[in-house]
């Protein structure tokens, strides 16, 4: 009886490791373009690099490029936002020098575009509000001087600052300067404020 128990549970520890790993694997690689290699592709475009570039590095023409842009992003339009998949994209796009873009020296800097709270702030209002009123979120923050990829490389520390403040007791000052730049851009944009129910 005690061996069949032991084999009992290893069989379900051995099925819970099989889909721990399942639920941890990423995406096929596609014309030989990993899905990390395309994550990290994505982020030198987004910070305007050239597609040139890119194709160089992962030796592929434009139609293969394409291709698996394609396979990728349906992957991502089909999961699952808590998975792996996800988590991994936002990972490489936050650090893309992986897979053959390691050890480049073409990664994308970041410039101190949001050097204060204050700079992230008025940012994050502005998209906030923007959005609401049905603006490109591009545009603003091409308004901002920042593309997607500058945006969530500077607004990184100050996301994690307001987390800590929030955990801390310490988000007012922080909710009040947010809050006057929502007041600001909803003037701009002729939205009424939020109800506060």
């Amino acid at each position: 009886m005690m061996r069949l128990t032991r084999h009992a549970v290893a069989a379900v520890f051995a099925m819970l490791t099989l889909q721990a790993q399942a639920a941890e694997t990423l995406p096929a690689p596609v014309n030989g373009i990993t899905f990390e290699e395309w994550t990290a592709g994505n982020a030198r475009l987004a910070n305007k690099q050239p597609l040139d570039g890119v194709l160089d590095t992962l030796q592929v023409n434009e139609a293969k490029w394409n291709e698996a842009n394609a396979a990728f992003m349906k992957a991502l339009q089909e999961g699952d936002p808590r998975s792996y998949t996800f988590r991994r994209y936002g990972e490489v796009f936050a650090n893309p020098a992986v897979g053959r873009f390691a050890g480049k020296n073409d990664s994308p800097q970041v410039r101190g575009k949001l050097a204060t709270f204050e700079d992230y702030a008025r940012v994050q209002a502005h998209l906030t509000v923007a959005t609401e009123a049905g603006k490109d979120p591009q545009e603003v923050l091409e308004e901002h001087d920042l593309n997607v990829y500058e945006f969530s490389q500077e607004a990184r520390p100050w996301v994690q600052e307001t987390a800590r403040a929030a955990a801390g007791g310490d988000i007012e000052d922080m909710n009040r300067i947010r809050e006057e730049f929502e007041a600001e851009y909803r003037a701009r944009y002729g939205l009424a404020a939020p109800d506060k129910h």
